[in-house]
């Protein structure tokens, strides 16, 4: 089934009378991430409110996993809008500036995988050093939208295309964080993330089909 949906030969579908359905189960899809993944075990973050005033989600998960034996640890943020827009004060080159981040290295391309479904994804470098002591962070992120070519995509041009469309810009869109501390090991790294996206594979599936 995944070979035949993910050829990128999808057909569109009408929205009318489904968005509320479609929304509904994209909730639902989310809600059903597990909260163990590989060695790791969750435990919710707590949601600012000024970043749900943002974002007015359909849904919005925020982890952070750990390793209680090693203390090993990532974040993982999934949010989907009812409206695709909403996602741009998400997007990390204005989210975390505005935040006092300070961009670390240029952003690099590359496409991993969720099960049988290629991902295109962009990794940015932060670092922070308003606290006691200075942070940095590797985000691993990309986009989901649930109509047009392609579905994924590493920034807010998929997402933009997506809201100029009164019709599809109902149907909101999605964006994946993976959030590992700059220290860890590229190994360990590509490991959580590898492990991360085969987790959520059944949340891209739903979200991507878009209301039939």
């Amino acid at each position: 089934m995944l070979v035949s949906l993910f050829t990128w030969n999808f057909v569109e579908r009408s929205t009318a009378g489904n968005v509320e359905q479609y929304l509904a189960q994209a909730r639902k899809a989310i809600d059903r991430v597990p909260w163990n993944i590989g060695s790791f075990i969750g435990t919710k973050l707590e949601v600012q409110r000024v970043v749900v005033e943002l974002l007015k989600p359909n849904n919005l998960l925020q982890r952070h996993y750990v390793v209680p034996e090693t203390g090993e640890w990532f974040d993982l943020l999934v949010v989907q809008c009812s409206y695709a827009k909403d996602l741009d004060g998400h997007y990390p080159p204005n989210c975390y500036p505005r935040a006092g981040w300070v961009k670390e290295q240029d952003p690099s391309d590359f496409e991993l995988h969720a099960g049988g479904i290629p991902v295109p994804v962009r990794r940015y470098r932060f670092r922070y050093e308003g606290g006691i002591l200075p942070q940095r962070i590797d985000i691993l992120s990309f986009f989901i939208v649930p109509a047009g070519q392609p579905r994924f995509g590493r920034d807010m041009e998929l997402v933009n295309m997506l809201s100029r469309s009164p019709k599809t810009d109902k149907l909101g869109a999605a964006q994946v964080q993976i959030l590992t501390p700059a220290e860890m090991s590229e190994e360990a790294r590509r490991k959580i993330w590898q492990q991360t996206l085969d987790e959520l594979e059944p949340v891209l599936t739903t979200i991507a089909e878009g209301a039939e």
